[in-house]
């Protein structure tokens, strides 16, 4: 006789090994984690581990999924709020990212040196490909909106959601490489603004693709910059501590 799953149960344990991965990563880097010191945190066996995950890597992605799922719930009520109108939802959309983001700060600077290494390309593109695949459908959505209120201009609603999230990659992988270029010493008053430029021109190229006013979405300024190189130097103070 098969034996019965429960769900619930399942899907409870195979979470326990994603908060120790994501506590294991924070604590001493992705580099470092190996599935031994999953088993060790956790004080299960491997046979308990491989029943859920086959490797680190699949670890690792199964992390990362749960990540945009997270970003996905946080996002979809934007899309679907009938009391606001599609600029408020650009707003917004934008606004919650950068808060999203803020919230798991630690969690992303401690995978960034990692998630950027040359042997991570092919996973972090497959990555991306699916958090286009979830999150770009929400960008149309709003824009769909916004073309049917008069606020935004464009001939294609239906493909914008894919080619702005495209810019909104770009701007990630543009900012990860100047926090990365800044790891290791603390950064220039040019390289901050250079750094607050940076993501102020891909806003700007959304804002002109859109038809909408210059500044309809917030820039982050210099402080939030010195914010995030901070949490990349502790973590990285961390992680030499460690060795």
């Amino acid at each position: 006789m098969a034996r019965t799953v429960n769900t619930a149960e399942h899907a409870a344990r195979r979470n326990e090994i994603l908060d120790a991965a994501q506590r294991l990563i924070l604590s001493a880097g992705y580099e470092r984690l190996t599935v031994q010191d999953i088993l060790v945190d956790l004080q299960i066996s491997k046979g308990a581990f491989y029943h859920y995950f086959d490797s680190k890597p699949t670890v690792i992605d199964a992390l990362t999924a749960r990540l945009v799922s997270d970003s996905e719930r946080a996002l979809t009520p934007i899309v679907e709020n009938p009391g606001m109108g599609a600029t408020e939802k650009l707003r917004a959309f934008f606004g919650e990212i950068i808060r999203w983001k803020s919230e798991r700060q630690n969690l992303f600077v401690a995978m960034l040196p990692a998630w950027y290494a040359p042997d991570n390309l092919a996973f972090r593109l497959l990555v991306d490909r699916e958090s286009t695949r979830r999150l770009a459908p929400l960008l149309s959505a709003i824009v769909r909106q916004g073309v049917d209120e008069g606020q935004f201009v464009t001939a294609y609603p239906d493909q914008a959601g894919p080619i702005i999230f495209a810019i909104v990659q770009a701007l990630q992988d543009a900012m990860a490489q100047r926090l990365l270029g800044v790891q290791r010493r603390p950064p220039s008053s040019s390289t901050v603004k250079e750094m607050v430029n940076t993501h102020g021109a891909h806003l700007e190229a959304i804002e002109r693709y859109l038809g909408v006013p210059t500044d309809t979405l917030t820039r982050v300024g210099a402080r939030a910059v010195k914010s995030w190189v901070a949490a990349l130097h502790r973590t990285g103070a961390a992680s030499d501590g460690k060795r």
